[in-house]
């Protein structure tokens, strides 16, 4: 009976990271009335961590700067894993920069890497 339930309880998949807050589902509006066809609210943390880091590192010095000094991931989420904290502390920074809209269009332009 130990053996089945270890079986079990290896073969149920891994639920997916969802990722929520009022940084996310602005994000997830703007992406779905830029570019419905994008489908952002199904986006795993990866795709949208790849996106944040791609974003990022096509921002002037000055401007990553300030996203930087607003983004409280490494605090934040030090002692979690997974990459739904870090992602949705980086959307909330972008929201607070106002740079979440640039973001979304950002989203919406360039193709997710999976």
């Amino acid at each position: 009976m130990l053996l089945l339930a270890i079986v079990l309880a290896a073969s149920v998949p891994a639920a997916p990271q969802l990722l929520v807050g009022q940084s996310f589902e602005t994000f997830a509006t703007q992406t779905d009335s830029l570019c419905p066809g994008r489908q952002a609210r199904s986006i795993t943390p990866g795709d949208l961590d790849f996106a944040q880091e791609t974003f990022e590192a096509q921002l002037r010095p000055r401007t990553r700067t300030r996203l930087e000094a607003a983004n409280t991931a490494a605090t934040r989420c030090a002692d979690r894993n997974g990459l739904s904290c870090q992602v949705e502390a980086t959307l909330e920074a972008l929201q607070q920069t106002r740079l979440l809209a640039r973001f979304s269009r950002y989203v919406c332009s360039h193709p997710s890497p999976s």
